[in-house]
């Protein structure tokens, strides 16, 4: 019986170890989700996008669940680490460029609405001197406001591929903001696009006609397309006026 407890000590003690710092795939999905949305602001105003960096990514989860756990919020840890010094302290051998939190937001687009709607989180998704990203969300019952995020950028070495280009540059959307009909012009063939509103509810759903969707329908507001293809997917934000 001892032994049997020795070994699930044994097997608890070494899958906190190589966990601790393991990135959740429910928040690697989110991660995709942001990207997806920064990117898509960034290719509208003719800046390149960013990438997704795993260093950043785990640096920011920390602090985000560092910031849940102990219940405050502050760009400076309890500890007086800034966000260079947690990025470096990740692992991330580029250069950390900014830092945004928000709190409150269990959702990836009302999130990233806040910082849209904050011109200092803005011009930290729009720098065109950053290159690669991390995102981490992490929730804490009991704290003030349960759900706490954090979002890094940094400059990598690495340039990016053309990959990192394609869905973020291929895809435009257009007029925005929007009266009636909107249109979407793609160099790559679309599956389906999907139409959210600000608190993340799917309102519409379309599988072809892309260049002229009614939006008569929507009331006005800010929306989120989820535009498809069989390269993955990618989001734009628009205005229904």
């Amino acid at each position: 019986m001892k032994l049997l407890k020795s070994h699930w000590a044994f097997l608890s003690l070494f899958f906190l170890i190589v966990f601790q710092h393991a990135y959740p795939q429910t928040a690697m999905e989110e991660a995709e989700e942001m990207l997806s949305l920064v990117n898509g602001i960034r290719a509208d105003r003719g800046i390149a996008p960013l990438r997704l960096n795993t260093e950043l990514n785990n640096a920011a989860f920390d602090h985000s669940y560092d910031m849940a756990s102990n219940n405050y919020f502050s760009h400076t840890g309890l500890n007086g680490s800034t966000f260079s010094q947690r990025s470096i302290e990740a692992g991330y051998t580029g250069s950390p460029r900014g830092e945004n939190i928000a709190a409150g937001y269990y959702s990836v687009v009302n999130t990233f609405n806040q910082w849209v709607n904050s011109p200092g989180h803005l011009n930290n998704m729009l720098n065109s001197n950053a290159n690669e990203m991390g995102i981490g969300h992490a929730t804490f019952n009991g704290s003030t406001y349960t759900h706490y995020w954090t979002q890094l950028f940094g400059k990598g070495s690495i340039a990016l591929d053309v990959e990192d280009h394609v869905l973020a540059l291929q895809i435009m959307v257009y007029p925005n903001p929007v009266a009636s009909i909107l249109s979407i012009k793609s160099h790559i063939p679309l599956k389906k696009v999907e139409i959210y509103s600000i608190i993340g509810q799917k309102v519409k759903e379309i599988h072809s006609g892309f260049t002229s969707i009614s939006t008569d329908e929507l009331s006005r507001g800010v929306y989120t397309l989820r535009i498809h293809s069989e390269n993955g997917f990618t989001s734009k934000i628009i205005i229904k006026n």
